[in-house]
């Protein structure tokens, strides 16, 4: 029997404090609190107080913010993972890149960007043969989605590979030795008129968007929550509104919407706004939400969705989603490879392993 995992977020009083608690149950059970979480403030503050401290957050220097210019003008889009730099063994490389390596190279290269088009490829060893499968793009719209989109697309790469070699070489997923892979990332830098998307999560709600609250009024709202955390000014007593922002546990990455600055107690006439921050924690725009209640509640995993271009099955409106914007894997390719040949690059920037921790190298477009 499957174990059935779901959260609650919720806030206690308890004498004068306002604790902010991430409730874990399995099959109906509570578990333990997560401890990364838990918030507590004096019941009287605000609840911007709660999330001063957003450790999702990524930190860039000025040497991180330099490397990022030497990509955009070396037209860097190839990012090579390199053998040495991750555990020997297929299991803990895939385990490792998917979860920590991948994921941090997207962030970082998220900065600055409306989107990113990511492909990601691996080279595959398998009965004396090498083989390089590599997905099709996917674009990410938002750094919150950057977790669930590189899950997606290991996930759908690694089940073609597995097909692939069960039907071709007649072995199993585990003969196969996965130690080196190719991401191919496109940015696409921020606009004046770029407009910014909502975390996919959040997107397939559909319970924001279509402002109704004057472009003046969202000026006001912006410029005051703008000035609010970095000198201190509260925001106008006389400005009734619901402010909400995003936030991601450490521990379980979920991701979950949190009250900033609640004025307003009638839900369905407060003009209610979800905060926009880039991947450092920057501020970039308002959202305004139409329907809070729906937002805010947490999609049960009770309705199975069918593809009906592949039948496969879903529980996650989001799993969906991305399955379908990658078009249900049709674009993925493979290449037979000469196992003795050796990959030539030129105008070549190796990223600092002391930010990185892993070894990437990127392979410019062509020379500046």
């Amino acid at each position: 029997m499957s174990r059935r995992i779901e959260s609650r977020f919720i806030f206690d009083i308890e004498e004068n404090t306002r604790i902010f608690r991430h409730q874990r149950f399995v099959n109906g059970s509570r578990r333990a609190d997560c401890p990364s979480c838990e918030s507590r403030v004096p019941s009287n503050e605000p609840y911007s107080h709660h999330w001063v401290k957003d450790p999702n957050s990524i930190q860039l220097g000025q040497e991180e913010k330099a490397i990022l210019k030497t990509i955009d003008d070396q037209h860097i889009e190839t990012f090579i993972l390199c053998d040495s730099s991750l555990p020997a063994r297929t299991n803990d490389f895939l385990l490792n890149a998917g979860m920590d390596a991948v994921p941090q190279l997207l962030r970082f290269l998220s900065f600055g960007t409306e989107k990113l088009d990511a492909t990601v490829g691996f080279y595959v060893d398998v009965k004396k043969e090498r083989m390089y499968y590599e997905s099709s793009p996917l674009s990410i719209e938002n750094h919150l989605d950057i977790g669930e989109a590189v899950d997606m697309i290991f996930s759908m790469l690694l089940e073609k590979i597995s097909n692939y070699v069960l039907l071709h070489q007649r072995v199993p997923l585990e003969a196969c030795v996965i130690r080196r892979m190719k991401l191919t990332v496109r940015r696409h830098c921020l606009s004046l008129n770029s407009n910014c998307k909502l975390p996919l999560q959040y997107r397939v709600k559909n319970a924001a968007g279509g402002s109704k609250t004057s472009n003046a009024e969202l000026a006001l709202i912006a410029e005051n929550y703008l000035k609010h955390p970095e000198k201190g000014r509260e925001i106008p007593q006389n400005l009734q509104l619901n402010l909400y922002s995003f936030r991601v546990c450490p521990t379980s990455k979920e991701l979950y919407a949190v009250p900033y600055l609640l004025r307003g107690e009638d839900v369905e006439h407060t003009p209610t706004f979800v905060v926009q921050t880039d991947v450092i924690g920057s501020f970039l725009g308002l959202q305004e939400v139409h329907n809070i209640r729906k937002f805010l509640r947490i999609d049960s995993k009770d309705r199975v969705t069918e593809c009906r271009q592949c039948q496969s099955h879903f529980v996650d409106r989001v799993h969906f989603a991305l399955h379908k914007q990658i078009d249900c894997g049709r674009g993925f390719m493979v290449w037979h490879m000469d196992k003795d040949a050796i990959e030539l690059h030129e105008n070549c920037l190796p990223l600092p392993k002391d930010y990185f921790k892993y070894e990437w190298i990127g392979v410019g477009g062509k020379r500046s």
